[in-house]
């Protein structure tokens, strides 16, 4: 079946290919948009239907709710969906009801990703995962061999799946891949400088059920109950749980609050600058550092996260923050939780104290100076004096990065006239 995007603006129709739809700004792009985000979402068809993939923490909704990178969907007939300024409505010309992601139970993934340096790092990948150099990839390095995003590996049906987002192919096992390919245990990938060697298992569900039943057992034990999770408590009996309650956001907010004012207090480390062997050790000890603590926490908190857990999120968030706070990683992921529920007076915050480690170590981070205006503008809408602060962060990202901001500003300051009443004069004229 054909999925088509339809703009609703202007009425144009696109129909998405089946292999590789790009959305945003890119030249590369299939549908480009006039404003948003290098790349907004990946649009792709597998053998069991269409899947709907965000690319960008900034600028990307679905049905007017925000979509986080790496975040899947399964597009619906009359879905909306927004890409910057542009919105798109979904056209499906078959109405059959869709399986739902939960459904999708994909086997173990780990990537041992090498650097160009030669380090190999090894990840557990429970969550989609994005390559490229943008701040928000999951594998992140800053070398312009690597595309601001490479590419994305997530599983279907099953099975995973690496899908190519650059304008050049990536590797695997040698051969050049366009658009995207299923992977399997074993297989070599290369995107940019980036080896990435896959080590993939059988799924829980399927090893049950290719194990045979105990001695003496008259039925098998159903494959929801034995699946297992990472925690020693999932062997006992779990306590049942309302499906329909919600998480309960009094209590992470006033959590959040209390992790605020602690964080608040928190100095930027200040370290004399070092030279030579000092300086190259270092580095080594902070990557070394970074692996080991932040990248666990930091992906057990987004899987929580995008499960709904958000409660047990916050947790290991507040436990790795307060363990270690001067972690741009941590601090980033915790900022992604509060945006996630609207929670917009905690975002300041951790992109406040990633700002501080910036300046600490004499360098600046666009992407923290781009976020902190756009919150500092919605807190203007409560507290007027954040206008000022967020004219003020696009006039610091004019200057870390030399790209005008002049448009986001003059749209801030339309804002605050029409919050202040700035243009009912007008009708005097």
């Amino acid at each position: 079946m054909d999925l088509h995007l339809q703009n609703v603006l202007t009425g144009d129709t696109v129909k998405a290919h089946r292999e590789r739809t790009l959305i945003g700004s890119a030249e590369h792009a299939t549908v480009v948009t006039e404003t948003g985000p290098y790349l907004g979402a990946l649009v792709a068809c597998y053998p069991t239907g269409w899947a709907l993939y965000a690319l960008s923490d900034q600028d990307v909704t679905y049905n007017r709710r925000p979509l986080h990178a790496g975040q899947c969907v399964i597009p619906q007939k009359g879905d909306l969906l927004g890409i910057g300024d542009d919105r798109f409505t979904i056209l499906i010309p078959s109405t059959d009801a869709r399986r739902a992601e939960a459904d999708d139970i994909a086997p173990a993934c780990f990537a041992y990703v090498t650097n160009p340096d030669g380090m190999e790092e090894c990840r557990a990948v429970d969550h989609n995962l994005l390559f490229g150099r943008l701040a928000y990839c999951h594998v992140q390095l800053a070398d312009t061999r690597l595309s601001r995003l490479g590419a994305l590996l997530a599983p279907r049906d099953g099975c995973w799946y690496v899908h190519n987002l650059s304008k050049k192919a990536i590797g695997r096992n040698r051969k050049a891949v366009f658009t995207f390919a299923r992977v399997a245990d074993g297989d070599e990938l290369l995107v940019g400088p980036l080896v990435v060697r896959l080590e993939i298992k059988p799924s829980t569900a399927e090893q049950a059920a290719l194990a045979p039943a105990p001695t003496g057992s008259r039925e098998r034990v159903p494959l929801s109950s034995s699946i297992a999770t990472d925690t020693p408590e999932a062997t006992d009996t779990p306590t049942p749980r309302d499906p329909d309650a919600g998480p309960d956001l009094l209590a992470l907010h006033a959590a959040g609050q209390e992790l605020e004012a602690w964080l608040k207090r928190q100095p930027p480390p200040s370290e004399p600058p070092k030279s030579g062997l000092g300086s190259w050790l270092g580095a080594q000890r902070d990557r070394l550092r970074r692996f080991w603590l932040d990248t666990p926490e930091t992906t057990m908190a987004r899987s929580l996260r995008t499960s709904g857990r958000l409660a047990e999120a916050f947790g290991v968030l507040d436990r790795a923050v307060r363990n270690r706070s001067d972690s741009p990683e941590l601090l980033r992921e915790l900022y992604r939780l509060y945006e996630s529920v609207g929670m917009i007076d905690l975002c300041y915050r951790p992109l406040r104290h990633i700002e501080k480690l910036a300046q600490a170590r004499s360098t600046q981070d666009p992407w923290v100076l781009e976020t902190l205006a756009q919150v500092c503008e919605k807190l203007g809408r409560d507290r007027p004096e954040m206008f000022d602060r967020a004219v003020a962060y696009w006039d610091r990202l004019e200057a870390a990065t030399g790209t005008s901001c002049r448009r986001q500003k003059s749209d801030l300051m339309a804002r605050r006239a029409l919050r202040d009443g700035g243009y009912a004069s007008a009708a005097d004229d």
